[in-house]
């Protein structure tokens, strides 16, 4: 289920099904860091949106969070985002591939840190398989939460 209003409908009529919310995290930057922050937040969203297709009626994913540090103050906004989302789902993951966030929600269990794939000069079906291979791995992951 995507953050759509035709989503919405089918979230509110089976929400007892759709027990996991997806978010991902994406860096906005200019500058030296510009289209490495592109790259990594366009493979962030490919892999949320891939998830979301494979796992269809069982997680919600949510519109990106977009933010221009991963300090304290986004980790504030994120845990209030957590606390809003866990009132409807039963579990809340965070999406990224930015390293920092492993340091600034260290104690965060749910936060699934992917290694950026540079993904332009690729070709589609190359693509497809390394998203393919990250998903399997976020899959068992989810498994093992879903299974505690």
């Amino acid at each position: 289920m995507k953050w759509n209003t035709h989503d919405a409908d089918v979230y509110l009529n089976a929400k007892e099904y759709i027990d996991t919310a997806v978010i991902p995290l994406i860096s906005v930057q200019l500058g030296d860091q510009f289209k490495s922050a592109v790259s990594k937040g366009e493979f962030t969203v490919l892999l949320a949106e891939e998830l979301e297709r494979q796992l269809k009626g069982r997680v919600y994913l949510f519109p990106p969070y977009t933010y221009l540090e991963a300090d304290e103050k986004s980790a504030r906004d994120l845990a209030a985002v957590k606390e809003m989302a866990e009132k409807h789902f039963r579990h809340t993951v965070f999406l990224t591939t930015d390293e920092r966030w492993k340091q600034t929600l260290k104690d965060e269990q749910k936060l699934l840190w992917i290694p950026a794939l540079p993904l332009e000069h690729m070709k589609d079906s190359l693509k497809q398989k390394l998203l393919d291979d990250q998903i399997e791995q976020i899959l068992n992951i989810l498994l093992q939460y879903w299974n505690s």
